[in-house]
């Protein structure tokens, strides 16, 4: 059999390639690594989704001495406690472990202390309309009677046309025990949608005893759907410097206080038919008391010539669909912990001059389970959380194939640890912000390298282009911003650094960068312009310096 002279050489530039993907060696070029493109647009398309679906937060500052032990005065007379009956505490267990008042000796002083005791501890659990009380007794006899009126939920109404279905809303309906935590969780449900970022939950007593009922408060000028049309040259020169993309969020689409945001975007040169990049999204998600569900479609390719393979092009294609639901175990005044749970089908397929290169192709079905808390104090807010995701081969497709390994099942999995802290404090009388960012990533076994930790570019280590970006299964990556206000705008001062296990470039593959950079807006329209420079680099790899970061946006 004979092959036509077009088939040979694409497939023995096929060869070229894939030899020089497995041995991870460095080209001459930046277009010659084709994976990078793909690898930055799903980093770019996470960050959008990150910012555009961002929950807020509705904590206050922790504080210290808001739960403690009873502590009775000494006074005469006082009368010996040997039983306490709590009537109506049942669900308040805490109070009588922590009250202690069997076998002490209690008076008129210590009677109000214990009531106001209790009412104190009420309100730190979150229980703001219960009330503790004491009826009027003869303490001779050694028996002490405290009375706990269960504050209730009455009514749940909306004080104007409703743009959802406010039960979703709430963790708990009427007649259940009003918790402030859970009006919280459902405060943060309403307000992640842009819309109704200002609506407010007003308390007004109830047709009976201990109920109160919540009006839902929304701002009178929401609006339902916002557009954001942007511009960066955030792309890489193989496919297209410069980007144009347009975002779409609509508010409560179902009815259900749900979400749905569509993003695309795409290179500027239009007319350039042999590179480019383009990606585009549709999430929609819903809340339900403490938990969440979110479904999302995603795809992103590029194309791009390799001219040390005589000019043919390079093409890929990445197409994930997702399901996620999410779930808060714990919250307190001042923080809360979530748990998440993603499972993803990811569809990879590349071709060289028109043919598909199956030893760059996958579609697997992944799992994505993660652990966060959230910590807010005074002037700082802390964040932590753990996370594995891998394969689950007996439902996925082609596992494609992997460095190093001739006969690899498709299984993998992959441990993270991320944590974050934004702080704000003073120096004279000007104020800083800082924020700083951890990221660590092992994989123990054979990772496809659609899973490998990349680094270098304004998303991860600043400072560098983009264009030669090392990656490997396992690495670290710390980001530091610092920021002050200058006549209204926000100037920034960035430092960043990563490291990934890899082996392209003949040493350990660590980069450190420096940005600095201002960020602000105008009436509908934002900026944000950064200069960086590389502080360490492989001597092999090639970016610019200094390197310009711009992202400009429209809001409609």
């Amino acid at each position: 059999m004979f092959l036509s002279i077009r088939a040979a050489r694409t497939l023995c530039a096929a060869n070229l390639l894939w030899f020089g993907l497995a041995v991870h060696a460095q080209p001459a070029s930046p277009g010659a690594r084709p994976p990078v493109a793909n690898r930055g647009q799903e980093q770019q398309l996470d960050q959008l989704r990150q910012q555009y679906l961002q929950q807020p937060d509705v904590l206050s500052a922790a504080t210290t001495g808001a739960s403690s032990r009873l502590n009775l005065p000494a006074e005469q007379p006082c009368f010996p406690i040997r039983t306490v009956e709590w009537r109506g505490a049942d669900a308040f267990p805490w109070l009588a472990s922590g009250a202690g008042v069997e076998g002490q000796c209690i008076g008129q002083q210590g009677l109000r202390v214990l009531r106001e005791w209790a009412n104190r501890e009420l309100a730190a659990h979150g229980y703001v309309t219960s009330l503790a009380s004491l009826p009027a007794q003869d303490l001779s006899s050694g028996r002490l009677v405290v009375d706990i009126l269960p504050g209730r939920i009455g009514e749940i109404r909306d004080d104007a046309a409703p743009v959802g279905w406010t039960p979703l809303l709430f963790p708990h309906g009427p007649r259940a025990r009003l918790n402030v935590r859970d009006l919280d969780q459902a405060l943060e449900n309403v307000r992640r949608l842009p819309g109704q970022a200002a609506t407010a939950f007003d308390l007004v007593p109830g047709a009976t005893l201990g109920d109160t009922d919540i009006v839902v408060r929304h701002p009178a000028d929401a609006r339902r759907m916002r557009v954001v049309a942007t511009a960066d040259n955030a792309g890489l020169d193989a496919t297209g410097r410069n980007q144009l993309g347009v975002i779409l969020s609509l508010d409560s689409p179902l009815h259900l206080y749900d979400q749905l945001l569509v993003t695309y975007n795409t290179d500027a040169a239009f007319r350039d038919k042999t590179r480019g990049a383009q990606s585009k999204s549709v999430a929609w998600n819903v809340p339900i008391g403490y938990a969440s569900f979110a479904v999302g479609a995603s795809e992103w390719t590029s194309r791009q010539p390799l001219d040390d393979l005589g000019g043919l092009v390079y093409a890929n294609r990445t197409r994930r669909i997702e399901a996620a639901i999410g779930y808060v175990p714990y919250r307190s005044s001042h923080g809360k912990s979530t748990l998440r749970l993603r499972l993803a089908r990811r569809d990879d397929r590349a071709w060289f001059d028109g043919s598909e290169l199956l030893v760059l192709k996958h579609d697997l079905v992944t799992y994505d389970f993660s652990a966060a808390h959230r910590e807010k104090f005074a002037n700082a807010t802390l964040e932590a959380a753990v996370g594995v995701r891998g394969s689950l081969p007996a439902f996925s497709r082609f596992p494609g194939y992997v460095k190093d390994r001739a006969q690899w099942d498709g299984r993998y999995r992959v441990f993270t640890v991320d944590g974050g802290l934004d702080t704000v404090f003073s120096v004279g009388t000007r104020r800083y912000g800082y924020r700083g960012t951890l990221r660590i990533q092992h994989a123990p076994g054979a990772t496809p390298s659609t899973e490998f930790m990349q680094i270098g570019g304004r998303y991860t280590v600043r400072g560098f282009d983009g264009n030669s970006a090392p990656s490997g299964k396992s690495g670290w990556l710390v980001r530091n911003e610092l920021a002050t206000g200058l006549r209204g705008q926000e100037v920034y001062a960035a430092l960043d650094a990563g490291g990934v296990s890899c082996d392209a470039y003949g040493e350990r593959c660590v980069l450190a960068g420096a940005a600095l950079g201002v960020r602000g807006s105008y009436r509908s329209f934002g900026f944000d312009v950064a200069l960086g420079v590389p502080l360490r680099k492989p001597a092999r790899l090639h970016t610019a310096s200094p390197t310009l970061d711009v992202q400009l946006t429209s809001r409609f």
